[in-house]
């Protein structure tokens, strides 16, 4: 799975796309029904203080470290590994490192991928919609419907062959709230021509210095699915397979001096 990286980075989960937003975003124009509902959910998610924080959280026995400063960043994750060490790895805009009982290490273009799977994805999932007005980001408007009663607007996501990563064929569907303007469900495909497919319904939204956090129920379709835009349907059905949650613990956000 892909999602597009900064400048020189791009190979699948862990592509993401760390620069400037842009005011319009890439093959939407400012009129566009599905860039407005990016835009409306970013700031409802509370964008403004995302791009200027300090986010410290726990994920799956690791400690996390999230700091962005209009368009700079560090990407951060400490953990003990299996042999009692202490590994502190991450991501800034011109680096990837790792770092074991206090000394750097030396990363091959493999361990630099593996690490920023390892951190990227983590954050990018964590952190929608957040992500979804960066340059390789292409929007495609599926129209409005309802899902439980409540109306949504479903968005298709794909990205630019060029800034979007090894994977850039990959393909993301989100449901964002018509008046509420929240990101509520997503859905996407492992790879291009996989059956490897997944649902996220978002759980436990709270707002922690001004951000939104949710975390969300993982769903595998229990037949395999043709087209991913179409998971809603099988919402409130024995169509869906709980395979795991997705929860960030721990959250704390604080401003930038």
């Amino acid at each position: 799975m892909c999602f597009p990286l900064p400048r020189h980075r791009g190979t699948h989960i862990r592509g993401i796309l760390l620069l400037l937003p842009l005011l319009a975003l890439s093959c939407a124009g400012p009129g566009d029904p599905a860039a407005q509902a990016v835009e409306e959910s970013i700031r409802t998610h509370g964008g403004a203080e995302f791009e200027r924080s300090q986010v410290t959280f726990q994920f799956r026995g690791a400690d996390f470290r999230v700091i962005r400063d209009q368009g700079r960043f560090l990407y951060e994750r400490t953990f003990t590994d299996s042999d009692g060490r202490l590994v502190r790895e991450g991501m800034e805009n011109d680096e990837t490192w790792r770092e074991v009982e206090g000394e750097r290490t030396p990363l091959s273009s493999q361990d630099r991928a593996r690490v920023e799977t390892a951190v990227n994805s983590v954050v990018y999932f964590g952190f929608l919609p957040f992500r979804l007005d960066d340059p390789a980001v292409v929007l495609r408007d599926l129209g409005e419907g309802e899902v439980g009663g409540e109306p949504y607007r479903k968005i298709e996501v794909t990205f630019l062959e060029e800034g979007g990563g090894g994977d850039w064929e990959d393909r993301f569907v989100y449901w964002f709230h018509a008046r509420d303007h929240t990101l509520d469900y997503l859905a996407y495909r492992f790879d291009p021509g996989s059956d490897g497919t997944r649902f996220r319904r978002a759980v436990n939204r709270r707002s922690v210095g001004g951000i939104v956090v949710q975390d969300y129920e993982n769903y595998a379709a229990v037949e395999d699915i043709s087209d991913i835009a179409e998971y809603d349907a099988l919402l409130g059905s024995d169509g869906l397979r709980l395979v795991s949650m997705v929860e960030l613990e721990g959250v704390e956000v604080s401003p930038l001096p």
